[in-house]
């Protein structure tokens, strides 16, 4: 006769051994869908607070203008993004200065939009998930510096969401 913990035990092991068998389905970043747009629009949202003339503005010599971190985000999610897809490409921002707030602004929906994409079709692999999150993470970094200089401009930042 078999003991209740004995039929515990042999029925999460079959539940078990019946989960990790399911294939999982390709699109399985899905859950990041939410994540991903807010990202996208606080970013922008950050980019839209600060006037067009004051794109220029550094706190001091040795860090980026306002607009360069503008720049360097967009950049960097195009230079992830080719990553992700298995084309890397060498770090050439060039000149981080040379496009205005409407530029830059479309610029970073273009690039955010077309890294969603290639997210969320994606397969799940460690590699990848590695490089959404090192995507994440760099984005979160700048928009962070971002928002320290409207605070030092006197303006509100968006919240965060």
């Amino acid at each position: 006769m078999k003991t209740p913990l004995l039929s515990l035990l042999t029925l999460i092991t079959l539940a078990s051994t019946t989960y990790l068998s399911i294939e999982k389905p390709a699109g399985d970043y899905e859950y990041l869908k939410q994540r991903l747009e807010a990202s996208k629009a606080f970013t922008v949202e950050v980019m839209e607070a600060m006037p067009a003339d004051a794109f220029t503005y550094k706190p001091n010599d040795d860090v980026r203008s306002f607009g360069s971190q503008a720049y360097h985000i967009a950049y960097s999610v195009e230079w992830f993004h080719s990553a992700l897809k298995g084309t890397p490409v060498p770090w050439a921002p060039g000149d981080e200065d040379r496009m205005n707030k409407e530029e830059l602004i479309a610029y970073t929906n273009e690039q955010f939009d077309a890294m969603s994409e290639t997210i969320l079709a994606a397969e799940v692999s460690d590699r990848f998930t590695n490089g959404v999150i090192g995507f994440l993470d760099h984005n979160s970094h700048h928009r962070g510096q971002m928002v320290s200089y409207l605070r030092m401009k006197g303006i509100t930042p968006p919240s965060y969401r």
